[in-house]
């Protein structure tokens, strides 16, 4: 049986994009827009993905309430707007193979890598 994600994102169009990534990869899909919806539902799948259209206290909150409510619930939160799909997908599966007793809350910050410019040849 396919595992379920639930994407909580105030932005429709990358939502849906990322439910199409997803549902491409083999899993179930959820939507809402609503953290009170978000949090209603997150009992009802595997993961909840909580994107940067929410703050930084929404999402911290989102968190700690579905932790306490549903601890086998794993969270990954984007803290930049993720668009690439093999970073997506990536994310995700590192999330689902966290080992046992291990954290089930994986947040994405942004990358604070400079790229090194390439010596002309």
């Amino acid at each position: 049986m396919p595992k379920t994600i639930q994407l909580v994102s105030r932005d429709r169009n990358l939502q849906a994009a990322r439910a199409l990534i997803l549902e491409r990869a083999g899993y179930r899909t959820m939507r809402t827009s609503n953290l009170t919806s978000a949090l209603q539902l997150a009992a009802n799948c595997q993961m909840s993905i909580i994107g940067d259209t929410f703050n930084l206290a929404e999402q911290d909150d989102f968190i700690a309430r579905v932790h306490d409510a549903s601890p086998s619930v794993f969270i990954l939160c984007l803290r930049y707007r993720l668009t690439d799909p093999t970073a997506l997908l990536k994310a995700v599966a590192d999330c689902f193979t966290t080992p046992p007793g291990g954290s089930r809350i994986c947040v994405l910050e942004p990358s604070k890598l400079i790229a090194w410019p390439k010596k002309a040849s």
